[in-house]
C-alpha cells in the first residue's frame, strides 16, 4: 500500500505543470478561475480540487438535478441542461483524467483540453454557489477586486 507521501511523490513526478508539479495544470486553471489557486498545497485530485473550491465557495452535486447517467452523459448534454435549469455560478465537470469549468449558462469558462464537439462522458457535475459564511465573502470580494484589476490593467 502507498503511504500519502509516496502518492504526493508520484503525482509530483507525473504531473503535467513542470512550473509548479504540486499542481496540474486543468486542476490549476479551474482553481485559479475562482481565485483559490492558493488555498491547498496540491492540486492532483479531485479532492485537491475540491477542498481548494469549498474554501471559498459552496460546492454541492447537481449529478441528479443534470440527470447525469455516469460514463453516458455527455458535456455536450450538460451543456444544454445548464442552459434549461441551471441555477449555480459555475459548474464542475469531472470527465475521464480531466476537470471542466462551465458558466452559469453552459458556455466554457476553463478547459485546458478544449474539444470540437464535446462527447467526453461525464463522470460528476458540482455546482459552484455562494457561500453563506462571512469570512468565505470577505475572501470572494478580495478575489473579486484582484479579478478586476487585472482586467482593467
Amino acid at each position: 500500500m502507498t503511504s500519502r507521501k509516496e502518492f504526493r511523490e508520484i503525482m509530483k513526478a507525473t504531473s503535467n505543470n513542470k512550473a509548479d508539479p504540486n499542481k496540474n495544470i486543468c486542476g490549476f486553471a479551474v482553481a485559479r478561475a475562482l481565485g483559490v489557486e492558493d488555498a491547498t498545497r496540491y492540486i492532483h485530485t479531485m479532492a485537491d480540487l475540491q477542498r481548494a473550491i469549498r474554501s471559498m465557495w459552496s460546492l454541492r452535486s447537481v449529478k441528479s438535478k443534470m440527470g447525469v447517467k455516469v460514463g453516458k452523459t455527455s458535456v455536450g448534454a450538460i451543456r444544454q441542461r445548464i442552459k434549461k435549469r441551471g441555477e449555480a455560478l459555475a459548474y464542475l465537470v469531472h470527465v475521464d483524467g480531466h476537470v471542466i469549468l462551465l458558466d452559469q449558462d453552459g458556455s466554457t469558462s476553463v478547459d485546458t483540453a478544449p474539444a470540437q464537439r464535446d462527447h467526453r462522458r461525464v463522470l460528476a457535475v458540482q455546482g459552484v454557489y455562494m457561500s453563506d459564511n462571512d469570512t468565505k465573502f470577505l475572501k470572494m470580494m478580495q478575489v473579486k477586486e484582484k479579478v478586476e484589476g487585472r482586467v482593467k490593467s
